[in-house]
């Protein structure tokens, strides 16, 4: 109306956009030419549809990884080889066998095919699983040549030809006559001599081959069939970058990177004739000149752990790595020469890898060098995708503003005032007498029927500086008067709704109150589903989820920050509607003051902003739709922040499957082969290892045992193998109860004590044993070579009654300790402290939990301690087992005077080493104190107890059919949780949309008017006859007087 020529109707004073839906107010503003609407229009829409849910979007919680520049330094260097030759020993083959048989992890900085010198990061970063540490190092390698060995009969043997001038003769790949349990023979032969070795090629071969090695394997069947190969092995280092993890310093596989040439590792810096001593002869060049602790000074023997291939006894150690590390079933795959050498190879690298640790030492200056710490962080994580939409919409929103205000700035406008209110809308018209002739009359019309009447009139407003009483009016101008004045032709006037005084009032969607039962509905839907959701959360320990980003991301974010966005512009409709329904429902209440009616401006800003208007005009309900508009951004924040990612314990019923029957089979136990694995000849000291290893190196106890007991295994049924981390089944646990006690300290001289001892049973004696226990390896001034002198210590482990019988007898053990200041004194002194035990077998049920190799992480009582089972012969089978075990402790072994406080057999050392003794017991100058080693000895007796049952489950029974059972699985899922805060929050208020909701479908909804106030032509038809028209001077005009807005029939007979 501004323009020079004014507008029609249409698009001026019936002028409308649609106020219901908002995302089509773009739509018809284009196709109008109304670019300020449009850009307005398209801005608010982005913000509403798009920027507003995707922002949530943007933001989620995850892994950073973090890369920091830091100093590394390394600590440590090679020795001189000169001093690698007494360090190089059995200790490195202890290591290999705890890492070959018992899942010892390897050292740090360590694999089985090279080693890294240590370096370490100058950082204060807490070290954590995610946290990896790369730095310039040197990289340590053995590399092997192998080829097949030629070789010819001779006499018994063969010889063994290189082909390289070395020639290993009259060796006998299978002494003896052969057996079907033990057809293969498999040997090792070194370069280096030793009394300790049964052959060593430097016998026949030139230096040339000295870092050569012969490998020979047999089978003695029905005839002789041998394989053998010769591998001779080089010694490399390198510069390196390389990665390894903070906690353990693994190194990271495939993070070698070489900085440097590959260079040969020269003799003087790695002593690899000491090194290949060791492996060819199983002990260090220097073994007859030094002691060591027992473990540690003498041959390793790993015959208990191969020969259920059919090994044939002896072989040297690495034989057994050889077999253990290939991971074979049967050892006819090394009839194949080249399956022999890799086998070879494998145990060479391993052993390479841990003896040259074995020989670094401190630096005297540590060179410091520039590398990198790499971290994980949890935190908040910016979606690109999502970020990249929102900068491209913010980028499109701040074009669009700009354009709205250059379009504003140059669009032409003739209004006094903001037409914000009715009172603002009457100034503006109330001096336009035609107009408001025009509209008089037609207040009851529908909005289709106002616009048709007047759809050929053209409007135009002018100013007060284009009048002359300085007054804006809205000029009326009828298009077809003007028509016909041209063409001299008289038309009649109008009369559309004269005496229309009844109609039916409009109803808008967003007021029916079918679509507030709608609402209602779905929010308390919304409520209902909250609640359930976090009831199953608590109740199935979170809620699975799919595994991709983008998924958890809709799922977590966008879906909950939707529907609060899609709440939000329902609201903001209800709240423009009301905002222009209000005044007039106030007017239709009748006797308001102009404030509170025609002055209140509901209209001049966005709906849910006019909630301090409304507090003050007292429209409670219309403060509460500002408030739920306004809230409506609390829920989306409550929502966007209900779903998070966390890890969670999920348990589920499932079923295993037990092939082993909780009973003793007599007949293994009592059998021949069974005395023969526990005799001396061949020593069993595979449990000792695993104690010793599990002591001192942390290393996990072998499946279904614990420090106290053995259990009966159980596995997955097959076909049902579910992807547990961990299974709880009630299954039966086997031990033993030591009943150790302090026994007499006796005084004697010259020989061993006798200790008065007698075994009872159920308060009865034992029939047939002896009440008396005497050492007599402890004699004073025996005649041996190299006898020690001055004070002495000397420790016995015995079965009470030595007799090999197995009978009860044999069952208790007995500990002693003895000293005396003189070892070579005939009549000397001897003060010895004793320690009985008398191993009672008991068992129970457990409710144990295993990971899936079976390695036991709980075990919790379920049933009374018994000391037998459904067995009459349980306690027959297990006071045999006991005996075993006492015959691999110290039956057979020499008891020897010592003036060093080194371990003789495997007892003592376990007891020097066991985390709870801190008694010096081997030292010759101190006395030990028996009742504080109790505890010692009964839990090291208990481990091994057990460890005897898992490594020989001959012993007992099994089900002809395997048996089921129930039992728990056990995984840690990333689930879905519902965070409590932002659950309150959103149930909170979305109960007040419901209150409210009720409150204004149920009580406060009138319609009343037969169209809806959204247009000037609309507003005036309604006030165009009032008297208030006439007599409004501006806000402050009429203060004392009251408004009414209804229906009646005037003096014109029109209705209004």
């Amino acid at each position: 109306m501004s323009k020079p020529d004014g507008t029609t109707a249409e698009r001026s004073v019936f002028l409308d956009y649609p106020y219901d839906f908002i995302a089509f107010v773009p739509l018809k503003a284009a196709r109008r030419r109304h670019w300020a609407v449009f850009y307005g229009g398209t801005v608010m829409v982005m913000i509403f549809w798009l920027i507003t849910p995707l922002q949530s979007a943007i933001l989620g919680s995850g892994p950073v990884d973090i890369r920091r520049q830091v100093v590394v330094s390394a600590p440590k260097v090679i020795r001189p080889a000169s001093e690698q030759i007494g360090i190089v020993d059995q200790s490195i083959l202890n290591e290999g066998y705890a890492i070959t048989w018992l899942n010892q992890q390897l050292p740090p900085y360590t694999t089985a095919n090279y080693t890294l010198l240590p370096f370490v990061v100058d950082s204060d970063l807490t070290r954590a699983a995610s946290t990896n540490w790369t730095g310039s190092t040197t990289k340590y390698w053995t590399e092997l040549d192998c080829w097949p060995a030629t070789f010819t009969p001779r006499g018994p043997g063969y010889d063994f030809l290189d082909g390289r001038g070395c020639n290993a003769t009259e060796l006998v790949p299978y002494n003896g006559e052969a057996t079907p349990h033990d057809p293969y023979k498999m040997q090792y032969y070194g370069y280096h001599p030793s009394d300790w070795a049964d052959y060593w090629l430097s016998q026949t071969c030139s230096k040339a081959a000295a870092h050569q090695f012969l490998a020979i394997w047999a089978r003695k069947k029905e005839k002789m069939d041998v394989s053998a190969v010769f591998c001779e092995a080089s010694y490399f280092k390198q510069q390196v970058n390389a990665t390894v993890s903070s906690v353990a310093q693994i190194p990271i596989e495939g993070s070698i990177v070489p900085t440097g040439p590959r260079e040969v590792l020269l003799p003087t810096e790695f002593n690899s004739s000491s090194f290949e001593h060791l492996l060819g002869a199983g002990v260090s060049v220097v073994e007859m000149q030094v002691k060591r602790e027992y473990p540690f000074g003498h041959l390793l023997e790993q015959h208990p752990q191969i020969k259920r291939f059919g090994l044939r006894w002896p072989s040297s150690p690495l034989v057994g790595f050889a077999v253990g590390l290939q991971s074979v079933t049967t050892l006819d795959v090394f009839e194949d020469d080249q399956i022999l050498g890799q086998a070879f190879t494998k145990t060479h690298r391993l052993m390479f890898s841990l003896g040259l640790r074995r020989v670094l030492t401190n630096a005297s200056s540590e060179t410091a060098t520039m590398g990198f710490l790499d971290f994980e962080r949890h935190g908040i994580v910016v979606s690109r995708l999502y970020s990249a939409i929102v900068e491209s919409l913010l980028v499109v929103v701040g074009i669009f503003t700009i354009l709205l205000w250059w379009h504003g700035m140059r669009a032409p406008s003739r209004l006094a005032m903001d037409p914000a209110s009715l009172g603002s809308l009457i100034s503006i018209c109330q001096n336009s007498s035609k107009l408001l002739d025009k509209f008089a009359g037609k207040g009851c019309l529908t909005d289709e029927n106002l616009r048709e009447a007047f759809q050929d009139k053209r409007f135009q407003l002018v100013c007060g500086c284009q009048t002359r009483f300085k007054e804006t009016i809205i000029k009326v101008v009828d298009i077809r008067e003007e028509f016909c004045e041209s063409q001299r032709i008289s038309i009649p006037d109008s009369d559309i709704g004269l005496s229309q005084g009844h109609y039916s009032p409009i109803k808008p969607l967003a007021l029916r109150k079918e679509v507030g039962a709608m609402v209602i509905l779905t929010m308390t839907t919304a409520i209902a589903a909250l609640v359930y959701l976090k009831l199953e959360e608590q109740r199935v320990g979170g809620e699975s989820l799919l595994r991709e980003p983008i998924f958890l991301q809709i799922l977590e974010n966008y879906i909950p920050t939707m529907f609060a966005t899609l709440l939000e512009p329902f609201w903001v409709l209800v709240n423009r509607l009301l905002c222009i329904i209000q005044p007039f429902k106030d007017l239709w209440n009748g006797q308001r003051s102009a404030n509170s009616s025609i002055n209140a401006r509901y209209t001049s800003v966005p709906p849910q902003l006019v909630i301090w208007r409304a507090a003050k005009s007292g429209h409670l309900v219309l403060v509460a739709i500002c408030l739920l508009a306004l809230l409506s951004n609390l829920l989306a924040v409550g929502l966007g922040g209900l779903f998070n990612e966390k890890p969670a314990t999920i348990n589920t019923t499932c079923e295993v499957q037990q092939t082993m029957r909780p009973s003793f089979n007599n007949d293994s136990v009592m059998s021949i082969d069974s005395q023969l694995s526990f005799a001396r000849s061949i020593a069993y000291e595979s449990p000792f290892y695993i104690v010793m290893n599990n002591i001192s190196q942390g290393t996990t106890l072998p499946p279904w045992v614990n420090k106290d007991y053995f259990f009966q295994p159980f596995t997955s049924v097959p076909g049902q193998e579910a992807e547990a981390e961990e299974l709880t089944v009630r299954t039966r646990g086997f031990g033993v109860r030591p009943s150790c006690f302090v026994a007499d300290t006796i005084r004697s001289i010259g020989t061993g004590p006798v200790l008065n001892y007698t075994y009872t049973r159920n308060g009865e004696p034992v029939p047939s044993c002896p009440t008396t226990f005497q050492e007599n390896d402890l004699t004073l001034n025996r005649s041996f070579t190299g006898e020690p002198t001055g004070h002495g210590t000397a420790e016995v482990v015995r079965s009470f009654h030595r007799r090999g019988s197995r009978t009860p007898c044999e069952v208790p053990l007995v500990l002693s300790w003895s000293r005396t200041p003189s070892i070579t004194k005939v009549d000397g002194e001897i003060e010895t402290w004793h320690v009985v035990c008398e191993p009672i077998f008991t068992t129970s049920l457990f409710d144990v939990t295993v990971d899936r190799q079976g390695y036991v992480l709980r075990a919790d009582h379920a049933s009374e301690p018994s000391a037998t089972l459904d067995d009459p012969l349980t306690t027959n089978n297990t006071d045999v087992i006991s005996t075993y075990l006492n015959y691999i402790l110290g039956d057979g072994m020499p008891v020897r005077w010592h003036n060093d406080s080194l371990s003789r057999e495997f007892m003592n050392y376990l007891l020097k080493i066991h985390p709870d003794n801190a008694n010096n017991i081997l030292d010759p100058l101190e006395k030990p104190d028996p009742l504080a080693l109790l505890p010692s000895i009964e839990s090291i007796y208990r481990q091994l107890w057990a460890i005897m049952l898992h490594l020989n489950p001959q012993f007992f029974n099994t089900f002809t059919e395997p048996v089921r059972i129930s039992g728990t699985c056990r995984k840690t899922d990333i689930r879905i949780f519902m965070d409590s805060s932002a659950l309150v929050i959103s149930i909170s208020v979305l109960a007040l949309n419901v209150a409210v909701a009720v409150v204004l479908y149920g009580f406060t909804i009138t319609h009343f008017l037969p169209r809806m106030p959204t247009t000037i032509g609309s507003v005036l038809a309604y006030m165009a006859p009032s008297r208030a028209v006439r007599e409004y001077d501006g806000p402050d005009s009429l203060k004392g007087a009251t408004f009414s807005f209804g229906r009646y029939v005037g003096d014109d007979g029109r209705a209004h």
